[in-house]
């Protein structure tokens, strides 16, 4: 009688966790899948101008204990400590001259395995990569920025999921930053040993949005194709100086996001930036930039009318939502993407320190897209900056 009841008390876990399970193993073979595809092609595609890439990897993750249902305020009571993200990537580099910079750049998918209370989400995303200074012949030290989107997240449901404050949407942005140790086994193959950061949240786009960040070892193995004997060997930090020392960005972004759970409008961002770089070589800019912003969120007046909890606003005048603020800004320069960073403060209608990270992808020799993110105390997404840039050379 014992067996019996201990076996109908542990069923339902054993059979939640196998559907859990069966759940990756299906996306691993749509991955693996894809990877045989890709490498069947790659063969023909490889010629003498484009060096062709394609990398798998791991990265076993800590999750950080940033909120309470992380730490187990959660309907099964425990922590959420870890997850395991796995990626397949294609990637081109351009060949032909060992002074250029070795960046590549591209397109990837992954699975993500976590607590089966926030989903088994997927992801696509760009690419973009470079060794930051080469240890010797075969060994580098290097960067890979990934910028995209998560699907199928078990978000925030006012009645089914009232609990998850992690995550309001089933769709998120996914951002992933590693530095990792490339080892050149042999022409076609390298491995890949280091650290990789992911942070997923939805960019207040709803609420509740408090984000999910992990960190962790990565682990990966990469096959190129068309790679030969006279690679680049050129660096970040080897990167030669460019005649003209100063560019200028012009950048005019717009936006929109939630505010609280509480007040369900959905308000509008708009600004632009100017920002003069000082070209410290070919792949590294610093420089001020000069904002301006205008956010329809702040400094509302807010009124629970009915009691309830949902709350109506007032708008104050233009000004109290304007305002202007200088920003210190560093730059990756490199061929196609280019990653910068920020950190500044506002002052005017609203006064507040904040942070600005964007991706800015090149369209033509002057105009690119620029794909950012404004935050505030290093952690809270502000609201996203999606535009377009014209750089003055």
């Amino acid at each position: 009688m014992v067996f019996p009841s201990i076996c109908a008390t542990f069923a339902p876990k054993m059979k939640q966790r196998r559907h859990f399970f069966d759940k990756i193993t299906l996306r691993l073979r749509t991955l693996l899948f894809i990877s045989f595809v890709l490498t069947g092609s790659l063969s023909a595609w490889a010629d003498t101008t484009f060096v062709h890439r394609v990398e798998a990897d791991v990265v076993p993750s800590m999750v950080i204990q940033s909120n309470s249902y992380l730490r187990g305020a959660n309907p099964e009571g425990e922590k959420i400590e870890s997850s395991m993200l796995m990626r397949l990537k294609y990637t081109v580099q351009q060949s032909g001259n060992p002074e250029r910079i070795g960046a590549y750049h591209g397109v990837g998918l992954g699975v993500l395995a976590i607590n089966r209370q926030l989903g088994t989400p997927l992801m696509a995303y760009i690419v973009q990569g470079a060794p930051i200074v080469n240890l010797s012949r075969n060994v580098s030290l290097n960067y890979e920025l990934n910028l995209g989107a998560s699907f199928g997240w078990k978000a925030y449901d006012a009645v089914t999921n009232e609990d998850n404050h992690v995550l309001g949407s089933p769709v998120n942005v996914y951002i992933g930053a590693d530095v990792f140790l490339r080892f050149m086994v042999g022409r076609h193959v390298d491995l890949n040993l280091g650290y990789g950061y992911t942070h997923y949240s939805n960019a207040n786009l709803r609420m509740p949005n408090e984000s999910l960040h992990a960190m962790g070892v990565r682990l990966s193995a990469a096959c190129y194709f068309g790679r030969d004997e006279n690679i680049s060997r050129a660096s970040l930090f080897t990167a030669d100086r460019p005649d003209k020392r100063w560019v200028t960005d012009v950048v005019l972004y717009g936006g929109w996001k939630k505010k609280s759970l509480a007040l369900p409008a959905t308000f509008g961002v708009a600004g632009f930036q100017v920002s003069p770089m000082y070209l410290l070589n070919r792949a590294f800019a610093i420089g001020p930039s000069i904002d301006a912003v205008y956010d329809h969120s702040v400094n509302l007046t807010t009124t629970d009318v009915d009691g309830d909890g949902q709350f109506e606003y007032e708008q104050p005048r233009w000004s109290r939502q304007a305002a202007v603020g200088l920003q210190a800004r560093a730059e990756l320069n490199v061929p196609v993407f280019r990653a910068s960073c920020g950190i500044g403060h506002y002052v005017g209608g609203f006064s507040t320190f904040y942070e600005t990270l964007a991706m800015k992808v090149d369209v033509t020799r002057h105009f690119f897209l620029n794909i950012g993110y404004c935050l505030y105390n290093y952690n809270y997404t502000n609201n996203l900056m999606l535009g377009i840039g014209y750089r003055i050379r």
